[in-house]
């Protein structure tokens, strides 16, 4: 590697923890999640518009995690928090999941509901076993939400 470029050697399968190691897969919220099938993410969305302050729209969400374990047997616990415009991040709940396998992926869907106080970006933030390891926006404007026009998809 030349630049400023920092060299990490690779992890082999040899060399993985005796304790679950996860990497992300897939984060995204969704509406209308479906736990039968935990991997249809057609309901994916990325915010709202048309936030009005006289009335904040309440609005339950999933946050939909897809976690590969790259590490040992064990269980995790997940911390997830919201970070509203302005603020610090607010605890929303935790719990626990286990994992067994290398290669392992652990499909999470985190149903929340919150009201959208003010227009700007939110961020959910996951963290697990006390490490952040996800974060995803959400973002709420006052501008209008954009039409969705099936006559100019290709």
């Amino acid at each position: 590697m030349t630049g400023d470029a920092i060299e990490r050697p690779i992890v082999r399968p040899s060399q993985m923890t005796d304790t679950p190691r996860l990497t992300v897969a897939f984060a995204m919220f969704c509406q209308g999640y479906d736990p039968e099938r935990p991997t249809d993410l057609r309901q994916m969305t990325t915010g709202i518009g048309g936030w009005d302050p006289d009335a904040p729209p309440t609005h339950e969400l999933t946050l939909a995690l897809g976690l590969w374990n790259a590490g040992g047997e064990g269980t995790v616990r997940c911390r997830l928090g919201m970070r509203r415009p302005g603020d610090d991040v607010e605890l929303l709940g935790e719990g626990e999941a286990v994992v067994r396998d290398p290669g392992e992926m652990v499909i999470l869907p985190l149903k929340f509901t919150l009201t959208f106080d003010r227009p700007g970006t939110y961020w959910a933030i996951c963290e697990f076993n006390g490490d952040p390891l996800v974060e995803v926006p959400f973002t709420v404007s006052e501008e209008p939400a954009p039409a969705f026009d099936p006559a100019h998809t290709h």
